[in-house]
């Protein structure tokens, strides 16, 4: 008996002034008609608008990939819209698509991220976020949740550091100290950039 796998694209498109926000769900195989359906539709909304950001949220915890000929209709999909995407949110649960959402964040003029948790995916394309243009402000931008926190932890164990050498130590006084020190070490730091210390780092 010949087996008949499930496919179906839901597409949905609202606007908040320049910002598009589209959800997308995808069940089984994407095929090329998907994309000669999807790319129009969007292709209309945003074609009068200026400086037209779009927002997406795919729900791929049903996809089982591409046909040959939709892998290209994808790519072009996401060059011709490359510069208007700030953030994508890509909800899996396949281990391959945890890399391809890697990969496909080079080649994206927004954020592209991975998420298991769809509640998480939402808070997260919900939040106000600065576009970054460059690779650089890409990537640091892409970082920059782990990079305070590096910071904070840096904090917190110097700050440990003198509850262990000093036996009742005020920790209030500890806490200004460690940040006047911070700062101190951080005004030295945007005294080097602005000498183009680490211009060839």
């Amino acid at each position: 008996m010949k087996r008949f796998d499930e496919h179906s694209l839901t597409v949905g498109i609202s606007r908040v002034e320049n910002v598009f926000f589209m959800k997308i769900k995808i069940k089984g195989t994407l095929t090329h008609e998907d994309y000669k359906m999807m790319v129009p539709l969007l292709r209309d909304s945003v074609h009068s608008v200026k400086q037209a950001k779009i927002k997406v949220l795919i729900d791929a915890t049903e996809f089982d990939g591409w046909e040959t000929k939709a892998i290209w209709d994808d790519f072009k999909f996401g060059m011709e819209f490359r510069d208007l995407f700030t953030k994508i949110a890509f909800i899996g649960n396949k281990s391959w698509e945890k890399y391809g959402v890697k990969i496909g964040n080079w080649f994206m003029g927004g954020e592209l991220k991975y998420f298991i948790s769809a509640s998480e995916a939402y808070d997260w394309i919900n939040q106000d976020e600065d576009i970054a243009n460059t690779p650089v402000e890409k990537d640091l931008t892409s970082r920059k949740k782990s990079i305070k926190d590096e910071l904070e932890s840096l904090f917190k164990s110097n700050l440990r550091i003198t509850d262990f050498n000093v036996p009742e130590a005020d920790d209030q006084d500890a806490s200004e100290i460690l940040i006047s020190i911070l700062e101190e070490k951080l005004a030295e730091i945007k005294d080097d950039v602005s000498k183009g210390k680490y211009k060839d780092y």
